[in-house]
């Protein structure tokens, strides 16, 4: 981790205008823009931990953030990839509770903290950021629900069809190839994640391929055809 000696300026941040600070102007951003710091992050390493109190808000400013828990032996189970303009910890932070999740860097990112009591003062004074956080919590809430539904009506290949097309959202970022994916993951990991095995996961991913829905290379995915993705989900 690096701190970097010249922060982002919240006025100029493209990554704001996609997240919970879009609406703040005036004094308020610019206390926000005073109180946070940014870190640059190199690929693998931690932002926080799961268990550690929940001292500060994220904003990812550059790069890709996975959430994670810690299970039984020490099992990892990713549980949510997060990309620019997304916010971290702040659940933990409005519960008062210690953060539920680790959370890594899966390339270089850059990632502004903004200490609790900054980030408590706003939802206290800034309408538009509380409904922009009820907005938030509502869609997390759903994709929860969604993910739980799935498990049990879903097939194999139209769970790995919902990971892709999720991921792809996440990752979105206008300067990129909007439809090439540098899997931030391991087979076991995505696995764990549409509930199959690795095996299964291997079968389906070069069915895809086979259907030219998918290109796929040691590194990365490309979605050939995001349509046909979207429409195997609703068959």
């Amino acid at each position: 981790m690096k701190r970097l000696a010249h922060l982002p300026h919240c006025t100029a941040c493209a990554a704001r205008t996609r997240g919970l600070f879009a609406s703040l102007t005036g004094a308020q951003l610019l206390k926000l823009d005073r109180s946070k710091t940014a870190h640059e992050y190199a690929r693998g390493q931690v932002i926080f931990y799961e268990g550690n109190p929940s001292l500060a808000v994220y904003c990812i400013s550059s790069g890709v953030v996975k959430l994670y828990k810690t299970g039984r032996g020490d099992k990892r189970v990713v549980i949510r990839l997060l990309g620019v303009g997304e916010t971290l910890g702040f659940r933990a932070v409005i519960a008062d509770e210690p953060y539920a999740a680790t959370a890594e860097a899966v390339e270089r990112t850059t990632v502004c903290a903004i200490p609790k009591e900054v980030f408590e003062d706003v939802i206290r004074n800034d309408t538009d950021t509380v409904f922009r956080l009820i907005s938030k919590l509502a869609a997390e809430l759903r994709i929860s629900e969604d993910e739980l539904v799935s498990r049990t009506h879903l097939t194999a290949a139209q769970r790995v069809a919902r990971f892709l097309i999720w991921t792809l959202e996440a990752l979105q970022n206008p300067s990129k190839d909007t439809n090439r994916i540098t899997l931030p993951f391991l087979h076991e990991e995505i696995a764990q994640m549409v509930g199959t095995t690795p095996e299964t996961l291997s079968r389906v991913f070069r069915d895809l391929s086979e259907r030219r829905i998918l290109k796929l290379d040691k590194k990365s995915i490309v979605v050939a055809n995001p349509r046909a993705l979207r429409r195997l989900i609703e068959e």
